[in-house]
């Protein structure tokens, strides 16, 4: 009986997800393996791994750079929204927006985030820090409690690994959270980890960027790496001019 070939597999990669390329003997990439971007089925894998801590959830989901509207209370967010979409657009160096609350800088976050995974099929970590500080704090009494996988699995890679080497990090509202000893060593850890290796990084906060602890903020505002681009609009999550529909 003749071999046909699966329908519902990939005719590039045959299911695998992945290919070889085709490179001389003695190249320095030869034999090496590259995921299949016909199916994008490791894209999608990766980007699973990620959305499982992620809190890109709700209207996140929702927010892009189409429905930001520019126009009103928002206009002089009009520097930053450039600034998101260059990143979303080419993910290099580190994006850091801050300014008041309630001017759009989320939107923004959410609309790379999205822009990345859905369009570019790029692996995104899209994270609060409130919320990456609270599953650290679960992650540390799991362990203290001595909880280990169901089935004796494998057990996962700590959070805190997962996210200092994600692909692209979003971080937002930097400094939402109760600033103590522990959270700043914690973000300093991640911070300097991304900031050592040079991985494509925005962070997003309400704060005044020297109100952050020295060895933060020395990352943050490093030119060589970090585009600070401030956005002064006002909060206008209460008034006539709207960010979303």
């Amino acid at each position: 009986m003749p071999n046909v070939p699966d329908p519902a597999l990939c005719p590039t990669c045959h299911g695998m997800g992945w290919l070889q390329q085709n490179l001389p003997f003695g190249h320095p990439d030869w034999g090496r393996l590259v995921p299949c971007d016909d199916c994008g089925v490791v894209h999608r894998r990766r980007i699973a791994r990620l959305d499982r801590y992620s809190s890109r959830r709700g209207r996140a989901l929702h927010q892009s750079f189409a429905n930001f509207v520019l126009a009103g209370p928002a206009l002089p967010a009009r520097r930053a929204y450039n600034a998101a979409l260059a990143f979303a657009s080419r993910p290099q160096g580190w994006l850091v927006i801050h300014g008041p609350k309630g001017n759009g800088k989320s939107h923004l976050a959410a609309a790379v985030a999205n822009h990345l995974i859905d369009q570019a099929r790029t692996p995104t970590l899209f994270l609060t820090a409130p919320d990456l500080l609270h599953a650290l704090r679960a992650e540390i009494r799991e362990s203290m409690a001595g909880n280990s996988p169901a089935g004796g699995g494998r057990a996962p890679a700590p959070l805190l690994d997962v996210v200092r080497e994600a692909p692209v990090l979003i971080l937002d509202d930097l400094g939402a959270e109760r600033w103590t000893a522990w959270a700043e060593e914690q973000i300093f850890l991640l911070f300097d980890y991304r900031y050592r290796l040079e991985l494509p990084t925005v962070v997003l906060t309400n704060e005044v960027l020297d109100s952050f602890p020295g060895r933060i903020y020395s990352r943050l505002g490093d030119r060589q790496l970090c585009r600070v681009v401030h956005n002064p609009a006002p909060d206008y999550r209460l008034g006539e001019g709207k960010v979303t529909w």
